[in-house]
């Protein structure tokens, strides 16, 4: 196995290049791959009764450890949420409900990963602004 050429055809795209917008649009995709591929796989276990399981299971444990070491735990929690059980067993969206320290409850409907982006954004925001009162 010769590596010299590893990654040699790998281009980065124009848009994940403005430093501005690297993050999120990297963040994106890395949901949104990774919620396609648990699709799959539940498609395989569920409707055709294929079990990859014992073959994919290393590879989910390789990027969710990868996920818990880039972001905080409370992020990497949510982004697991997001791809693992944010839809249920009929198909629908389930809501995401946050409640920040001495305000009511909000509930979120994450549609993309885009809009969990925003959320994380904005708690984000709230910690922020709380760690700065103190």
């Amino acid at each position: 196995m010769n590596l010299n050429n590893f990654g040699s055809k790998l281009r980065i795209s124009d848009s994940v290049r403005n430093e501005e917008n690297r993050e999120k649009q990297i963040f994106i995709k890395l949901v949104s791959e990774l919620d396609n591929c648990w699709v799959r796989t539940s498609f395989l276990h569920t409707q055709l009764q294929v079990d990859f399981w014992n073959y994919e299971e290393h590879f989910y444990h390789i990027i969710e450890d990868l996920i818990y070491l880039h972001f905080e735990e409370w992020k990497a929690e949510l982004i697991l949420w997001y791809v693992y059980d944010r839809i249920d067993s009929e198909g629908k969206i389930l809501d995401l409900e946050i409640t920040p320290e001495g305000k009511p409850a909000k509930k979120y409907k994450l549609k993309t990963p885009e809009d969990l982006w925003k959320v994380i954004e904005k708690i984000d925001k709230i910690e922020n602004k709380g760690k700065k009162d103190e």
